[in-house]
């Protein structure tokens, strides 16, 4: 093969290889904002100490890009029903304890390392959207987490209620995580 086709043949290849190694970092878009309002709500009269939100849309939300959690059925001691989804990088864990048509409190704990930009960042939308969910009936809930979440990370955990819910913020001791509480009104 002549030297100047050969040149031509491996310019062509080293394009389609850069093209191809492109287009196999691409990652699935966001879910958009409208699949986040197709949350069950409860009856009134269901919701008694639940946060009001079916489990099965949580974990079906957090189950999906870019969070890719991976739920397990693991029940309580006393009997409560409790499923808990992890990252495959150990990053992130959500708990949700209830039963599944309504659940009584939701935990997340989220890294937040400053090293990896993509966990903390995959983290701090996890975070904004369980309170965001899970607080459906309160519009400041996403106000409140912006103004707060440095705070919480500092060291000084914050709590607040909402619509009878309350939601704790803190730093987990000597580590970077961040874990977010949110449970449901008392009997």
């Amino acid at each position: 093969m002549p030297k100047r086709l050969r040149i031509i043949v491996y310019g062509v290849l080293l394009v389609l290889a850069v093209y191809m190694y492109t287009l196999s970092g691409q990652r699935p878009p966001p879910t958009p904002a409208v699949e986040r309002q197709q949350v069950t709500r409860l009856d009134p009269l269901r919701q008694s100490a639940s946060l009001g939100v079916d489990r099965a849309d949580l974990t079906a939300i957090f189950e999906r890009s870019p969070f890719d959690l991976r739920f397990d059925f693991v029940p309580l001691a006393d009997g409560r029903s409790r499923v808990i989804g992890r990252t495959e990088d150990g990053r992130t864990t959500l708990e949700l304890v209830g039963p599944p048509e309504g659940i009584t409190s939701a935990n997340l704990m989220a890294a937040l390392p400053e090293a990896n930009p993509l966990v903390r960042l995959r983290n701090l939308n996890a975070v904004s959207l369980l309170v965001e969910v899970a607080l459906f009936d309160w519009s400041g809930a996403p106000d409140w987490v912006s103004k707060n979440i440095d705070r919480a990370y500092s060291g000084n955990g914050v709590t607040t209620q909402a619509s009878g819910k309350t939601v704790t913020m803190s730093r987990a001791p000597q580590t970077e995580t961040l874990v977010v509480t949110i449970a449901g009104p008392p009997l």
